[in-house]
């Protein structure tokens, strides 16, 4: 009678363990990004002309919060392609329709920043280069800081380059959200203290 009452508690016990396992994991994935982003560093990967017609950040919710962003750069080409065209809302990559970003001095490392209002969680980002000539030179790094300025996540070589839409993008995996498998460890460890604690009592 007593080994049944162990018995029945260890199997309420287990069926818990597993409940909330598969409730966290589940959680874990449906909340997959990269957690309090700042800014983001956008430069040329090959040491070319930096030109971008549009970045695009998007939040949990799939909100592309880069247009709400401020952008910054060294220099620009003129008053037609300053560093705010990258995040106008406009993917349109001709250059003489005024609404790419192109940096004022080649070959000199400049730096495209975009600071957003505060520090968010991204799920994915996207950039689009340029469509009217020179595309080859659209292969990106990335650099994603936090608010204090260190670097979160680095993407180096995104390319987009394809001739048919000048586009790349990328979805964030989860930095800071427990992954399933050690969760599932977690469980396997509570259950082999429940099954120690019935050796014990028996």
């Amino acid at each position: 009678m007593f080994n049944s009452k162990i018995t029945s508690r260890l199997r309420r016990f287990a069926s818990q363990v597993a409940v909330c396992t598969l409730v966290v994991s589940f959680m874990a994935g449906a909340n997959a990004g990269l957690m309090g982003v700042k800014s983001v560093e956008i430069s040329n990967s090959i040491n070319e002309w930096l030109q971008v017609a549009e970045f695009q950040a998007f939040d949990m919710s799939n909100v592309n919060v880069a247009l709400t962003a401020t952008a910054s750069a060294p220099d620009s080409w003129n008053a037609s392609s300053t560093p705010d065209k990258a995040i106008d809302g406009n993917t349109d990559g001709v250059f003489s329709n005024g609404s790419v970003f192109h940096e004022g001095n080649p070959k000199t490392g400049d730096t495209l920043t975009i600071t957003f209002l505060e520090a968010m969680d991204l799920s994915s980002m996207a950039i689009f280069g340029r469509t009217d000539c020179c595309s080859n030179r659209d292969i990106y790094d990335f650099n994603f800081l936090d608010a204090s300025g260190s670097s979160l996540f680095q993407l180096t070589g995104v390319d987009a380059t394809d001739v048919n839409n000048h586009f790349a993008s990328y979805q964030f995996e989860s930095n800071e959200i427990p992954e399933p498998a050690p969760l599932a460890l977690l469980a396997a460890g509570l259950l082999a203290m429940a099954l120690r604690r019935r050796r014990r009592a028996s």
